[in-house]
This record gives structure tokens, C-alpha cells and sequence, in this order.
């Protein structure tokens, strides 16, 4: 099987049309031919591959194999300079840069922020240098006698 008869039987199955369906709508007298390129027995003319790419929303140049197949219809895809692509791709990772940093500030603030609510809620935690824990039980009357 060539590649041509490939496409055009992948192609015309995506259409959901049949061989006799196909023929009729490219004025083919009956499926024999659709069969013949499709098995590869024989070539659909350039006149016949244009009509092909018409009917099976196609290029020609995807038929005889010189550009990639699309297996979903051609109206779910659009077609981008790879210029404009490649403007496009480093225009969205800029905007995720900038967003991945006022996320990191977020961060830093949120940190901040809990850390100066711990210490708050610790009475006396800055001033009580004597302590090694921070938040050690206070000694009671008679353990400081004691001592």
C-alpha cells in the first residue's frame, strides 16, 4: 500500500464516507478506483488528488505524504508562523516569571507575617534570655526556692 492510498483511505474514514460515497462525490463511475489507490494497485492523477484533498478536507501535500496527517478534522487546527510561535511562547514565559514571582513575594510576606504572630503569641519570648526553650514551664515558688 502506498502512502498516497494510506492517507486517502485514513482520510476518507475520518470523513466517515465509503469507498462508493467518495467516488460519487470526486465523479468517479464506482469504488474500484478508490480501491486501486487505496491498496496501491494504482495512483490517483494530480486532477484527482486535488479533487481528494477538497472532498477529504485535506492538502495535497498531506495526501501524497509531504506534510504531516491530522487525525482530528483540519477546522481544529490553525496554522502559526514559527516566528509568531516562538514570539508567542516566550511572551507566555514571561507572564509566568512575573507570575511565579509576585507568588514567591507572597510567600515571603505570609512567612514573615507567621513568624511575627508566633513571637507575639509567646509572652515574653524576646526578653526571657535566660531560658533555653522559648515557651519552657515556668519554674513554680517552690522549684526556685530549691534551687
Amino acid at each position: 500500500m502506498s502512502i498516497t492510498g494510506q492517507r486517502i483511505k485514513k482520510y476518507r474514514e475520518l470523513k466517515g464516507l465509503s469507498q462508493d460515497e467518495l467516488a460519487r462525490r470526486i465523479d468517479r463511475p464506482g469504488k474500484q478506483s478508490i480501491s486501486h489507490w487505496e491498496t496501491g494497485r494504482s495512483e490517483p492523477s494530480l486532477a484527482e488528488v486535488r479533487k481528494l484533498a477538497e472532498v477529504l478536507d485535506a492538502t495535497v501535500a498531506q495526501l501524497v505524504g509531504e506534510a504531516p496527517m491530522f487525525e482530528e478534522p483540519r477546522e481544529q487546527y490553525i496554522m502559526v508562523k514559527k516566528d509568531d510561535l516562538i514570539d508567542l511562547q516566550r511572551k507566555v514565559l514571561e507572564k509566568e516569571q512575573e507570575r511565579i514571582k509576585s507568588l514567591e513575594e507572597q510567600l515571603k510576606e505570609a512567612l514573615s507575617n507567621v513568624e511575627d504572630a508566633t513571637f507575639e503569641e509567646i509572652p515574653d519570648a524576646k526578653t526571657q534570655s535566660s531560658r533555653k526553650e522559648i515557651g519552657a514551664p515556668k519554674k513554680n515558688k517552690d522549684e526556685e526556692n530549691q534551687a
